[in-house]
């Protein structure tokens, strides 16, 4: 498992929100400040609900330092501290490194319960993880050149600032509005939006390959067409001929870690989960990861974002 702390918060918050019932909340990295606005705490995890006509409040705290070895019991004398000042009902400490024996004893002692999630190989997962990688298919688009054509009932004047507001557009703005959802796009979206409206064109492509290259004329109807907001007020455009190339790109996703979630005293397993290497998606970083519940024997599959730097 990446030594991330924000992963194992992650990981802990999503596998508890799962488990809890309906009328729970749980939040990550929730602040405190006092009178003054000085910020005094930071939770990793913090559930609160009612049981019954009694409010509840949980504090989770993680530890990811694979450098530092186990958990102290300077750290377990810490939430003590915390659970005391900030009336936690229930106070639990996960670690990704064990915990040391002294940790250990103060914890036992003083009511704090310890967890772990630790690396295991893939194998002990057999039972119920079949795949060793994913396979991530990506259609991708790319305009080169749009041509906006005016609708006929437009006068010459609004021809006219139509022409002098695109003489000033960057291709990037989002100047298209819809008239049916009223949203705003780019030439770029709506190049991508004709592309996928036509069934099946996509699948003439071999993945990897050179992207091929197309011309569409799309044409645009009359409950469902864009507008320019110009100078003279919304100018409908009556079609859009676009030049651009399409291409498929298939990328296996190996395997990254595999972890077990489980309580320390008992050894008994919470969650195992399977999480595969980062992909891109529109820009952007995702992980896939597979969650086993141990109580429910249910599967979670769940595409998380990824800091840009991950």
């Amino acid at each position: 498992m990446a030594s991330d702390g924000k992963y194992l918060e992650a990981l802990v918050a999503f596998v508890e929100e799962t488990l809890l019932p309906e009328g729970f909340t749980v939040d990550t990295n929730a602040r405190v400040f006092n009178d003054e606005g000085t910020q005094i705490a930071e939770f990793d995890v913090e559930v609160r609900g009612k049981v019954g006509s009694s409010e509840i409040a949980w504090l989770i705290e993680c530890r990811d330092r694979p450098t530092s070895g186990p958990a102290p019991g300077s750290w377990i004398e810490q939430l003590i501290g915390r659970r005391a000042r900030f009336g936690f009902n229930k106070v639990t400490a996960v670690s990704t490194t064990g915990f040391a024996v002294g940790a250990v004893e103060c914890a036992l002692a003083h009511g704090i319960e310890i967890r772990e999630v630790r690396a295991l190989e893939p194998g002990q997962f057999k039972d119920w993880l079949r795949v060793q990688h994913i396979h991530h298919v990506e259609r991708r688009t790319n305009l080169i050149n749009a041509l906006f054509l005016i609708d006929e009932s437009e006068p010459e004047e609004n021809r006219q600032a139509l022409k002098a507001f695109l003489a000033k557009a960057s291709a990037n703005d989002a100047f298209l509005k819809s008239s049916k959802s009223g949203e705003t796009t780019n030439a770029a979206n709506a190049f991508t939006g004709a592309v996928n409206s036509i069934e099946g064109l996509f699948d003439t492509l071999t993945p990897n390959t050179r992207a091929k290259k197309i011309r569409l004329h799309a044409t645009y109807g009359a409950d469902d067409y864009f507008v320019v907001e110009c100078a003279n007020g919304p100018v409908r455009l009556g079609a859009i001929v676009f030049d651009g190339e399409f291409s498929v790109v298939a990328t296996t996703i190996p395997l990254l870690t595999t972890a077990e979630y489980r309580q320390v005293k008992t050894g008994d397993v919470i969650s195992q989960v399977a999480s595969f290497a980062p992909q891109a998606i529109n820009g952007m970083k995702f992980s896939t990861e597979m969650h086993k519940m141990a109580d429910t024997g249910e599967t979670h599959i769940v595409l998380r974002r990824l800091p840009d730097d991950a």
